[in-house]
């Protein structure tokens, strides 16, 4: 028996991990886009090879392994992951279905994250705002101070908040700025204002990046402050972006963690869940 690891041809190995990856994490609904969403990585694909036969694949970085497919009609896991692990140790995993994370934790490795992409189509979602709010778009040369400081007390305590950390005003107000970068094709972000003391409760940032190769639009991230949560806010900014998409893009994305609360708000909008895949690291 002989098991090796062959550097992949991009546009072959693009095909293969498209075809045979059996989901689409990105929800791209789209072939070329999903061929193309591969190919940036055409220097780290692998093929793994028994006996002359390719059986898989994967991304191969200095310390990460991205994304891995088992090629039909090889369908043994455990030894998919045996094979390679041995070939190529790794400390981090990146992309791992459930298939391939049930597996893992017997060759060392633990789940330090899930998420999943969910989308909807861009329509016109007849929603109005409560009485005593005021929706207006978000502009960072005026509002960056307030937006920084919802981000921060709406975030404490929650998901992400735990996994990526953000403390203080001015990394919010850092994070939301690179986010309004990405949205240079389309700025859809919004802020929520009670009217009687002018004080932004209430922040959506969302729209569509020239990298959006699927030509969707996108919410990043929105947030509702504690004490003006269950009156609606959440999904009347949802359906706001959903709205304003509408003839600009075919359907609206969001990536969620796995745990945030914020997931059920999105299916009673319409959101369908794309597969969950999960980070994972070697235990130390």
């Amino acid at each position: 028996m002989n098991v090796s690891l062959s550097k992949a041809d991009a546009d072959l190995f693009a095909v293969y991990q498209t075809m045979y990856s059996a989901a689409d994490t990105n929800m791209s609904y789209d072939w070329n886009s999903r061929l193309g969403d591969t190919k940036p990585w055409a220097d780290c694909g692998y093929f793994l090879i028994l006996d002359g036969v390719k059986i898989g694949g994967a991304i191969v970085t200095d310390d990460m392994i991205r994304f891995p497919f088992l090629i039909l009609p090889f369908v043994d896991r455990v030894r998919f992951w045996a094979y390679l692990l041995k070939l190529s140790p790794r400390k981090y995993l990146y992309g791992m279905l459930d298939a391939d994370s049930s597996i893992l934790p017997m060759f060392g490795y633990k789940i330090t994250g899930s998420r999943q992409a969910m989308c909807r189509p861009a329509d016109v979602i007849k929603m109005d705002l409560p009485g005593g709010f005021i929706c207006r778009p978000l502009t960072m040369d005026t509002d960056a101070a307030e937006v920084g400081k919802v981000y921060v007390e709406g975030h404490t305590g929650g998901i992400c908040f735990e996994k990526y950390g953000i403390e203080t005003t001015d990394e919010a107000i850092a994070e939301t700025m690179r986010v309004l970068g990405v949205y240079n094709a389309k700025d859809l972000s919004i802020v929520i204002v009670e009217q009687a003391i002018g004080k932004i409760v209430g922040v959506c940032t969302a729209g569509i990046g020239k990298h959006h190769v699927f030509g969707n639009s996108e919410i990043a991230d929105f947030i509702v402050l504690p004490q003006y949560q269950g009156m609606g806010l959440g999904k009347y900014m949802i359906s706001h972006v959903v709205t304003q998409s509408y003839g600009l893009a075919p359907f609206v994305s969001i990536c969620v963690d796995t745990g945030n609360s914020a997931e059920f708000l999105y299916h009673q909008m319409g959101f369908i869940a794309g597969p969950k895949y999960s980070s994972m690291e070697r235990r130390a």
